[in-house]
């Protein structure tokens, strides 16, 4: 569930806005995302590229 059921979050412009999540892709399809929070924007980007790529490995 989103937001309460609320999907108006999902057509929001999510460039430079999260900087802690990134998508995770399986044969090209959006399948899931990592996601970091708590340190410095740059660092939760760096963290959560880490995990993605982990599981994209």
């Amino acid at each position: 569930m989103i937001d309460g059921a609320r999907a108006a979050f999902l057509s929001a412009p999510l460039s430079g806005t999260l900087e802690g999540g990134v998508p995770v892709g399986v044969d090209g399809e959006v399948v899931g995302a990592s996601g970091v929070s708590g340190m410095k924007a740059d660092q939760d980007a760096q963290g959560a590229r880490a995990g993605a790529h982990r599981i994209d490995a």
